[in-house]
């Protein structure tokens, strides 16, 4: 039973550094000019109300327009303080030059204002020019859960018609030399979307819910490889027909779903442990897999929009082989370490670590079912 403690302290541990970071990524451009640098960047309608501490009304909706109006204008203060463009590791100072409102207001994750930032440069020209950000670092989405607000970053020469493209994430800033910003251009954005890809699994609790809950149940090396493989199938599948814009479902649809499945693939596992090695959990695996494939799209669908056709397969398959490394940085692990308790510890080990475990991965799940609930349904 000591063994079985450490193991379940050990996923306890490994669920609690896996919260969810409610994913927010956006369009930016940059314009690099002799003597200056131009960025542009999209905020939506979200950001804007969680950074100026806007309330839901009664009929879900944020705000009225005058009201987000007045916070979009307030918002060009906290975008220009946290977003930070150096050169040669000297941070330029810059100035908000055009707030552009967007031609109607909708849902709050569609509404976007654009700012439009200026940064001078003085002295000789730099070699290098870094962007980094921490947009929304110190709002908290909900208990132990971080935005994760990243953009897809376009860079334009001027004199030249090439556009190099890039990821930036709070933890990766972008950097570009001036005078060759489009030097590498594919392997930088394979560079960036695969790293981007492991993060999104290894920062995201509800992928990481759903996958332990898979492995849990399963005994041999060989369930194990079908289960996930069922699971990555799908996942891939989904995951490609949004970003091309083929198949999308809202997220209203998707994120209580993906919560739900952590809840149902944990209670199988305790309630019909036979079935949870059988042709159903395959069928379980790939069902809900379909469902996350959408979720892993997130952010990623509208900031994709304006990449080149060579972009958006790069990044898309450099994001997929990702988000597989990711999985497969959890899996393997506890599949070890369930299979060495196995083999020691035997039955005394076996059995309380799936239910245990699966009952601590379902209250996890229910938990986050009831903050999607809330957030796609209450708080809009």
């Amino acid at each position: 039973m000591r063994s079985l403690a450490i193991f379940l302290i050990a996923l306890g541990v490994a669920a609690g550094g896996a919260w969810a970071h409610p994913l927010i990524q956006q369009p930016m451009w940059v314009l690099s000019e002799p003597g200056r640098i131009r960025v542009a960047v999209n905020v939506s309608a979200r950001e804007i109300a969680v950074a100026q501490g806007l309330e839901a009304r009664e009929d879900g909706a944020i705000a009225d327009a005058l009201s987000l109006a007045e916070a979009a204008e307030r918002e060009a203060d906290y975008v220009r303080r946290h977003l930070r463009v150096l050169a040669d590791g000297r941070e330029l100072a810059g100035q908000i030059t055009k707030i552009t409102p967007p031609p109607a207001i909708s849902s709050d994750e569609k509404t976007h204002y654009q700012y439009e930032l200026d940064y001078p440069l003085t002295g000789p020209a730099p070699f290098e020019i870094a962007i980094s950000e921490d947009m929304l670092r110190e709002f908290p989405y909900a208990a132990g859960m971080a935005w994760d607000v990243s953009y897809i970053i376009r860079l334009k020469r001027a004199g030249s018609d090439e556009i190099a493209s890039g990821l930036l994430r709070r933890q990766q800033p972008f950097a570009f030399v001036r005078a060759s910003p489009a030097k590498g251009g594919g392997w930088k954005t394979f560079r960036e979307y695969l790293w981007d890809g492991v993060m999104h699994i290894l920062t995201g609790y509800d992928h990481l819910l759903f996958v332990c809950a898979l492995v849990l149940a399963t005994v041999s090396f060989w369930d194990m490889v079908k289960v996930i493989a069922a699971f990555t199938l799908a996942h891939t599948i989904t995951l490609a027909l949004s970003v091309f814009d083929i198949f999308r479902l809202p997220p209203w649809v998707v994120e209580p779903v993906i919560s739900l499945s952590i809840v149902f693939v944990a209670l199988e596992n305790v309630l019909w442990p036979r079935r949870s090695r059988s042709w159903a959990r395959l069928a379980v695996a790939f069902s809900f897999g379909l469902v996350h494939g959408l979720g892993f799209a997130g952010g990623l669908l509208d900031a994709m929009a304006g990449l080149p056709a060579i972009g958006i397969w790069i990044a898309l398959g450099a994001f997929s082989l990702g988000v597989e490394i990711g999985h497969q940085l959890v899996v393997l692990p506890l599949f070890g370490l369930l299979t060495l308790g196995r083999r020691f510890l035997h039955e005394s080990f076996a059995k309380p670590a799936m239910r245990y475990g699966s009952l601590a991965i379902s209250l996890c799940g229910a938990y986050y079912l009831c903050i999607a609930i809330h957030e796609q349904f209450f708080s809009r």
